[in-house]
């Protein structure tokens, strides 16, 4: 049985998936574009950083780099290269 197998069959509380997020916290990059009849009108860059304020604190205590958005990107590209999955890892 797969790990997304697994996952899918478990019953998970939310207390649990926030337990995670705040514990670990989660990083989020989006690009939104609005638009009516194929005329671009609001473009949105999205970046979300989900995490307990102790993470954070150990986390700058710990030396861990901070990524830009280049980084990011080029990230993005390597998934999307190794995986031949280009949809799953687009913007």
């Amino acid at each position: 049985m797969s790990l997304r197998e697994t996952v899918e069959n478990k019953d998970i509380a939310l207390i649990d998936i926030l337990d995670v997020i705040l514990d670990k916290g989660v990083a989020i990059k989006a690009d939104l574009v609005i638009s009516i009849a194929g005329v671009d009108l609001v473009y949105l860059d999205l970046r979300l950083l989900i995490a307990s304020v102790e993470s954070l604190v150990q986390a700058q205590a710990g030396g861990r780099k901070t990524i830009s958005s280049d980084q990011f990107d080029r990230q993005r590209e390597e998934l999307i290269h190794a995986t031949g999955q280009p949809d799953k890892w687009k913007n």
